[in-house]
């Protein structure tokens, strides 16, 4: 398998197919035996499904179908929402993943009650650790990130390195927004993601949890998240040099600067359908200053003032982030 591929896939009427080809074609169906354990780490940044936030259950679903019939050690992995939105197992409900665990005998994982260990990474002057499940440092063969490729509003793009901000098993990693940049290359040095990517939809103008979904029936895989988030930046039309933990990833080795460097079956430029744009709002911007900053992470999460009377305030004005389900509103197809 190349150092670094990419495969893209018109999604088109026949999902399974789709799936498989872009598994197949990237080289990552070479890897799997049937002793091979998986971890799949979709984008479960909501409670339930929505178009251009979360892994779509399809998805999901055409995936393990797939690698179930090299492997039957196959685990979804997840995390609590941050700041303790929500509980991981309302993801794993909303988005059909237990209907999966009983169809196919999956692990439904939730990584904030596995085994954990530290992991090092230099940030600065200084060395800094963070939590990783020992599962997956230690007891998975082939780790294939799902996300979904979003604007976002605080760091530009979310791709395939940020989907695994979802693997540090605390509600309160927000703490270490400010040595974001560092912190993501160093999990996926460590975790060293393969990519398969839902691009049904993408999201444009703000994200992780709003913005405009649109339609682009692709799946995109890729041998790594350096591959994956050169070529779909490039795809979108998003310079990957605005975004900073990829140019940390660039400075480090770990993403091709040059397009050159991958191999791919359809230029990104030439398979690009709509340019996306970041749109911050006001809150965004004020939220921005508290990503970049300790301190101001403190006093808006931690201390009393940001916790009781900051957040009624925010929620009083703007609603909470996370709204109910409503089973009978109608979501994009």
């Amino acid at each position: 398998m190349l150092k670094h591929r990419v495969t893209l896939i018109q999604a088109g009427h026949d999902l399974a197919r789709s799936v498989w080809s872009a598994l197949a074609g990237t080289g990552l169906l070479d890897l799997i035996k049937s002793s091979t354990r998986i971890a799949l780490k979709p984008n479960l940044t909501y409670p339930f499904h929505k178009p251009g936030v979360t892994t779509s259950p399809p998805v999901i679903r055409e995936t393990v179908k797939i690698l179930r019939e090299y492997t039957p050690h196959i685990a979804v992995v997840e995390t609590d929402g941050g700041y303790g939105a929500w509980q991981a197992s309302e993801a794993f409900a909303g988005h059909g993943l237990y209907q999966l665990r009983d169809e196919f005998g999956l692990e439904i994982v939730n990584l904030n009650d596995e085994a954990r260990e530290l992991i090092a990474f230099r940030s600065g002057r200084q060395e800094h650790h963070l939590p990783l499940a020992t599962r997956l440092l230690h007891e998975t063969d082939v780790f294939i990130t799902m996300p979904v490729p979003k604007i976002h509003c605080m760091t530009g793009l979310t791709l395939s390195y940020k989907n695994q901000w979802g693997c540090v098993p605390d509600v309160m990693r927000l703490r270490r927004h400010y040595l974001f940049d560092d912190a993501i290359v160093a999990i996926n040095r460590a975790l060293k993601p393969a990519v398969l990517a839902d691009g049904t939809y993408f999201l444009d103008h703000n994200g992780p949890m709003e913005g405009d979904p649109i339609r682009m029936d692709l799946v995109i895989a890729a041998t790594d998240a350096g591959a994956f988030d050169r070529y779909v930046s490039e795809l979108m039309g998003f310079s990957w040099r605005r975004v900073r933990h990829l140019r940390r990833a660039a400075e480090l080795g770990d993403m091709p600067s040059r397009l050159e460097d991958i191999h791919y079956n359809v230029s990104p430029s030439g398979a690009r359908t709509h340019t996306f744009r970041l749109e911050r709002s006001l809150r965004n911007y004020i939220a921005l200053a508290g990503f970049n900053s300790r301190f101001l992470t403190w006093l808006g999460y931690e201390s009393w003032f940001g916790r009781v009377l900051l957040h009624t305030i925010l929620y009083a004005i703007a609603g909470k982030p996370v709204k109910p389900h409503s089973p009978g509103a109608s979501e994009i197809e």
